[in-house]
């Protein structure tokens, strides 16, 4: 009896595992005092799939509240958590560039290796007050 369910769930395990399954985010919850978040209009602000997102050093000119922080490797990824937390919009404060290995290249009498870089988006969830 257990084998039999052993090979039921076995495959579905393996899938789980090896998909990718998941949010191509994280996401912390804010957690902090929330204080009078009003500052002045930006002047660049981007729509990616319906989602405004503000650039660093951008933002909206009305009442915010922030909900949380976002870290991703780019803003498709930004615009799905910005849908599915229910936010307003996103405060990028910063984006940077890491090295993420390298690939060696290799030929006669000839060697180098070529890094691998990703890209790293952090930014702020928030909720427009009423």
């Amino acid at each position: 009896m257990k084998a039999k369910y052993l090979k039921l769930i076995l495959p579905l395990i393996a899938a789980t595992a090896f998909c990718g399954c998941g949010t191509p985010y994280n996401y912390s919850p804010y957690v902090g005092e929330q204080k009078n978040w009003i500052t002045t209009p930006g002047s660049y602000v981007r729509v990616v799939d319906k989602a405004t997102i503000y650039s660093a050093g951008q933002y909206p000119n009305r009442p915010y509240v922030i909900i949380g922080a976002v870290s991703t490797d780019n803003e498709e990824n930004l615009a799905k958590a910005v849908h599915e937390k229910h936010a307003d919009a996103a405060l990028i404060y910063n984006q940077y560039s890491v090295r993420d290995g390298a690939v060696a290249v290799a030929a006669p009498g000839v060697y180098w290796a070529e890094p691998l870089r990703r890209t790293v988006i952090t930014a702020n969830l928030i909720l427009y007050k009423p």
